[in-house]
C-alpha cells in the first residue's frame, strides 16, 4: 500500500519549486527501489524492517545523488581524497 500526499506526486510547473521536484523524485525513487528490497515481503521483526528501509533509502540517495550531482553523495569521495593525500 503506497499512500502519497498529492503534492509529492503531482507537481505543477507553474507553482512548484525545484525543491518540490527533488522531493517528488526522491519519493518515487524510494518506492521504485522497494521492488528490489522486499516490498512484498512481511518483515518478521523491527530489524528486518530497518534493514529493508535502510537499503532502500541508501539506493534512493545514490540514485538521486548521481542524477543531481548532489554534494551529500560526493562528500564521501572528497573525504577519501583528503585522507589519501594526508596519509601518504
Amino acid at each position: 500500500l503506497n499512500v502519497f500526499n498529492t503534492s509529492c506526486v503531482l507537481a505543477d510547473p507553474k507553482t512548484s519549486s525545484d525543491a518540490n521536484y527533488f522531493r517528488v523524485e526522491g519519493i518515487i525513487g524510494h518506492e521504485y527501489f522497494h521492488n528490489w528490497t522486499g516490498n512484498r515481503v512481511t518483515c518478521r521483526d523491527w530489524f528486518q524492517l530497518t534493514l529493508k528501509e535502510g537499503l532502500t533509502v541508501f539506493r534512493d540517495q545514490q540514485f538521486s545523488g548521481q542524477i543531481n550531482n548532489c554534494a551529500a553523495v560526493t562528500r564521501i569521495s572528497n573525504v577519501l581524497t583528503v585522507r589519501g593525500m594526508q596519509f601518504k
